[in-house]
């Protein structure tokens, strides 16, 4: 029995049900669907391709129909809804269901344009007549899968069994056609420039190498969108019978593009060469351009978003992917805290957070004020929270700008001092602001593998409280291991979604021995800033000792006043180690306390603490 061409549902001989796929009701049908309700659109026109793919229908209805719905799928793909800001896993029902819902529409569309080919393919009187009408849905059949993959990859799925064969495939069938490079206008296939089947194909070829479960929120996307420059820069040819090593794509099998490596010759029956070492040389500019743009503190956060995702890219394009340390198998419960805020929080006991106060309590010049005796309480001659040492404090801070930190503003009617306002009502807001606050969400987990490096681990579908997502700060707690005992602080490297909806994920450990700290700019970039929950790691197997701070808060150079457990030191920022949307890792080494204007005593509540 002759193997199917392509992996295409089954066609029963009978009418769609509630689909008229005569060209006059099918646009009338198309034309009254509602674009304002994305989510009904979109399962209408779902529902009518997934009828319309498993019935028996004429050719020629058939290139009609698709030609109509792949327009409407077209305006669809344009208003999907996005936010990847929110795209934490797991997802929540409603959360995975917008996210399979263009996966599915993609699929279905797709599929109909490879029952277009394969019927035309199998019938050679209706090829002689409908060439145009098969290259046509090559080139959809290929957009659509295209799209569908960039789905798959933005919810961190594999897609389905088949998908590869099938992008082989049909660069194969357009290759023995003669149509490869072979120029189709972005009205062929909405969403795309003037582009062939090969500048498609290669667009695949680089995101099957991409390694999507490294990826964080949303790169899939930007990626996508830089896809049409970076194919032109790549080249697919047939390996000669001298060839060793390189970028190999089997057409003949179910998996993506691939390095490959040998000590001998290796010959590939259905083998391409896919070379991209033009495109390695144009992304290591872009990285060096990017590093000098996010050195110069223009666009910080996207220069270093963009260079940080480049790297990655860089490093999965160019070298082969092997595993430089052994995963071994593990079944063991563990805690998991999820945000650089709450490890701080967790690994703090979730103390309160007073970094100002501790400022003035660790500062030797502020204390002095506590060796004068305090003057009895029933001498006093003015109202509470109304010392005059206090107004004399707060003028001074003002006039001086302590630390780069207080920015004087004045009411336009009264000339008041906004900063004394909002300061006279710290101490009473604190404690609304601490029962407020949201509580501290620690995860049951299961580590299923352990490496020198990190593990691996498995969080249920159900837990969608975990917020898990590439480049996010972890804690770890192992139970039962009396010699770790304490959160561990690690980085998510890498995650994918399971078929059950569950999540795996792998955490690069980073310390068993992380302390938490206040960070606040005083000098450069950040400067005239609040003090912020950070995490301090110690120097460990060869790595120097660094700080995890907020993403794009600071850069190299600035200069950091610290509040630690039971010290106040300052820091000179140096070379960021590692960086993602929501954090920035650097090395940094002691400095002496900066000269930042007159020094000044205030009134200290020693039992006021934040760690």
């Amino acid at each position: 029995m002759r193997n199917k061409l392509l992996n295409i549902p089954v066609r029963v001989d009978a009418e769609p049900v509630g689909v008229d796929v005569s060209e006059p009701a099918l646009k009338a049908w198309t034309e009254a669907l509602p674009l304002m309700d994305y989510a009904h659109s979109c399962k209408q026109v779902t529902d009518a391709l997934n009828q319309l793919n498993r019935q028996q229908v004429e050719i020629m209805k058939r290139i009609t129909a698709m030609t109509l719905l792949s327009n409407h799928v077209d305006k669809l793909h344009k208003i999907v809804p996005r936010n990847f800001d929110s795209d934490a896993l797991p997802l929540s029902a409603k959360q995975l269901e917008s996210k399979l819902r263009p996966q599915r529409l993609l699929l279905e569309c797709a599929t109909g344009h490879k029952i277009i080919v394969v019927e035309l393919l199998e019938d050679k009187k209706l090829l002689a007549k409908n060439k145009k009408s098969l290259f046509l849905s090559l080139v959809k059949a290929l957009h659509y899968m295209l799209l569908e993959l960039i789905e798959n990859f933005l919810s961190y799925r594999t897609p389905e069994a088949g998908t590869w064969q099938d992008m082989h495939k049909l660069y194969a069938i357009a290759e023995q056609l003669g149509v490869v490079d072979v120029a189709v206008s972005g009205s062929a296939a909405q969403g795309e420039a003037s582009t062939t089947i090969g500048e498609l194909y290669k667009k695949i070829l680089l995101l099957s190498l991409a390694d999507y479960s490294r990826l964080m929120n949303g790169e899939a996307e930007m990626i996508y969108q830089q896809l049409p420059e970076w194919s032109k820069l790549t080249s697919l040819s047939c390996p000669d019978d001298s060839f060793r090593e390189g970028i190999v794509v089997d057409l003949g099998v179910d998996a993506p593009a691939n390095h490959v490596f040998s000590e001998k010759p290796i010959k590939f029956l259905n083998g391409r060469l896919f070379d991209i070492a033009p495109l390695l040389a144009h992304m290591d500019a872009q990285i060096d351009a990017l590093a000098e743009q996010g050195q110069q503190g223009d666009n910080m956060l996207g220069a270093r978003t963009r260079q940080a995702m480049y790297i990655r890219l860089r490093f999965t394009w160019g070298t082969r992917s092997e595993r430089g340390a052994s995963r071994q198998p593990i079944n063991n419960p563990v805690k998991l805290i999820s945000g650089l805020h709450d490890c701080h929080r967790g690994l703090s006991g979730n103390a309160p957070f007073n970094p100002e106060h501790d400022e003035l309590r660790f500062d030797p010049e502020w204390n002095k004020v506590e060796e004068q005796a305090p003057l009895p309480d029933d001498l006093s001659l003015v109202p509470e929270g109304e010392d005059p040492w206090m107004k004399d404090v707060i003028e001074a801070r003002v006039a001086a700008n302590v630390n780069g930190h207080r920015v004087s503003q004045f009411d336009e009617h009264t000339k008041a001092d906004a900063w004394e306002k909002i300061y006279a009502n710290q101490i009473a807001d604190q404690g609304r602001r601490e029962r407020e606050v949201a509580p501290l969400m620690v995860i049951d987990c299961v580590q299923v593998d352990t490496s020198p490096g990190g593990m691996a681990i498995l969080c249920s579908h159900e837990q969608v409280d975990a917020s898990l997502a590439v480049g996010k700060v972890v804690a770890i707690y192992e139970e039962g291991d009396a010699e770790v005992n304490r959160w561990q602080i690690g980085v998510v490297r890498w995650l994918v979604m399971l078929p059950s909806n569950d999540i795996r994920c792998g955490v690069q450990v980073l310390s068993h021995r992380a302390r938490t700290v206040a960070t606040k700019s005083i000098k450069g970039v950040g400067e005239n800033g609040e003090y912020f929950r950070s995490i301090m790691i110690p120097a460990e197997d060869g790595y120097p000792t660094s700080v995890i701070v907020p993403a794009a808060v600071y850069s190299t150079n600035s200069i950091l006043s610290v509040v630690a457990e039971k010290e106040l030191i300052y820091l000179a920022l140096k070379e960021l180690l590692n960086n993602s949307a929501s954090y920035n890792q650097f090395s940094f080494e002691k400095v002496d306390e900066p000269t930042m204007g007159i020094n000044l005593k205030a009134k200290i509540d020693h039992n006021r603490r934040s760690f």
